[in-house]
């Protein structure tokens, strides 16, 4: 019984190149995000610390702020940086 099983073959992830070109325009997505709302970011950074409000709704400010920085930059990034590998790939295999 023990014969008859077989482990599946390894699926390994993205190239690091690849990786490294999402964290690129990862980066470069949230600096452009920050610079274009500079206002924004200068005018909310004092309410985040130190806390004065209740922690429920400073971590709700602290989550919408790191969520629209970070985590939405990092989803388009991805998608734009895999299809910047892509394109940048093909071309390199012509």
């Amino acid at each position: 019984m023990a014969d008859e099983f077989e482990f599946p073959d390894p699926q390994p992830g993205p190239s690091a190149r690849r990786l490294a070109v999402r964290l690129g325009c990862t980066t470069l997505l949230s600096l452009l995000l920050i610079a274009a709302f500079w206002e924004f970011v200068v005018q909310w950074l004092p309410l985040l610390w130190p806390p004065t409000q209740p922690y429920s709704r400073w971590l709700s400010i602290l989550a919408v702020f790191l969520g629209s920085v970070f985590l939405l930059p990092g989803i388009v990034g991805s998608v734009v940086g895999d299809a910047l590998y892509d394109r940048w790939s093909e071309e390199r295999d012509d």
